[in-house]
């Protein structure tokens, strides 16, 4: 990796001081030693797990103690979602071909902006972020496989560059989405966008916000659809036709772009553009340790199935047994 630091990180590093550590762990009643007990704990555990790619060895403080702390302290959990992590890597078409340079791969970044914000809130609550771009160009082959990637690529990045995560809010804004796009998503990807972020991903999503949706859509969803969700899940769905002006119920204008009418100094473009440049410089990351797979001979059987082959190759049962926490 280069030893120069993009603006990118740059940004991400003069913000981090901002928010308290100490508030968060105090939040989820996990104290800094024990904490500090886990972590080496956990990192011995990777070096016991031969079936896991080399890569185990190589995860940065950062992108430990986000699991650790996304999972509350849980080892058996972090547990799970680290073995799940590494496994599906290479069952879904979503990390297959991660070179960042690739072509249609590069179109999709421009045409669609999909950011983690440099900054959080002062309590840790990180802000996730998509919308079109003006400029939509003509749309690349397979566009929501290489949507997909570009998010699970985002996400890769805000695991080690961000020191502590709390929380996270995901803004989706439908302003002049076409529905060409929504015609490409597949049931694999449904499945496999499902598996990842339910199965290995530790981000505890307090709030996920969707504006400038149509009114047909807007009210199919939020009379018919959201009556039948779990209180939980119907209090972390908002779905408004509204554009900017509703985010500000949920969340600090400190750490929104300014052209969302928010206070943070870049601009949507800007804080895309800086992501993408990331993306290229650390481009054989990607492509090597990044890609490297789970060697299932060097497994050593438990008994515990983190990812079963039923996940991967058929969802069982039905949408009214499909509980989300």
């Amino acid at each position: 990796m280069s030893a120069k630091k993009t603006i990118l990180e740059n940004e991400i590093e003069k913000y981090q001081k901002l928010w308290d550590e100490n508030n968060i762990l105090k939040e989820i009643n996990y104290s800094r030693k024990q904490l500090e007990l886990d972590l080496e704990h956990l990192r011995q555990w990777l070096r016991d797990q031969h079936h896991l790619p080399e890569c185990r060895l190589k995860e940065t403080d950062n992108f430990l103690i986000n699991f650790l702390i996304g999972c509350k302290g849980s080892m058996e959990m972090v547990k799970r979602k680290l073995d799940a992590y590494y496994t599906l890597r290479g069952k879904s078409e979503i990390y297959r071909d991660r070179d960042t340079l690739d072509p249609d791969y590069r179109k999709i970044c421009k045409l669609w902006h999909q950011i983690g914000m440099p900054r959080c809130t002062g309590k840790g609550v990180h802000v996730f972020l998509t919308r079109l771009s003006d400029d939509v160009e003509e749309i690349p082959a397979n566009p929501m496989v290489h949507s997909f990637k570009r998010t699970i690529n985002i996400i890769e990045m805000i695991l080690r560059l961000h020191k502590v995560i709390n929380q996270s809010i995901a803004i989706l804004n439908f302003d002049r989405y076409p529905a060409a796009l929504a015609s490409t998503i597949t049931p694999s990807l449904i499945r496999d966008s499902y598996l990842i972020f339910e199965k290995t991903l530790p981000f505890r999503v307090s709030k996920v916000i969707c504006i400038n949706v149509s009114s047909i859509v807007e009210f199919a969803i939020n009379t018919v659809i959201k009556p039948l969700l779990k209180n939980k899940l119907k209090e972390r769905l908002i779905v408004t036709s509204k554009g900017y002006e509703e985010l500000f119920k949920y969340i600090d204008k400190e750490v929104l772009p300014k052209d969302m009418q928010g206070d943070y100094p870049l601009t949507i473009k800007e804080i895309n553009d800086a992501w993408n440049e990331y993306e290229i410089e650390y481009r054989d990351w990607f492509i090597n340790e990044l890609s490297e797979e789970v060697d299932e001979t060097k497994r050593i059987d438990t008994g515990v199935k983190y990812v079963t082959e039923d996940a991967l190759f058929g969802v069982q049962g039905t949408l009214k047994k499909l509980a989300i926490d």
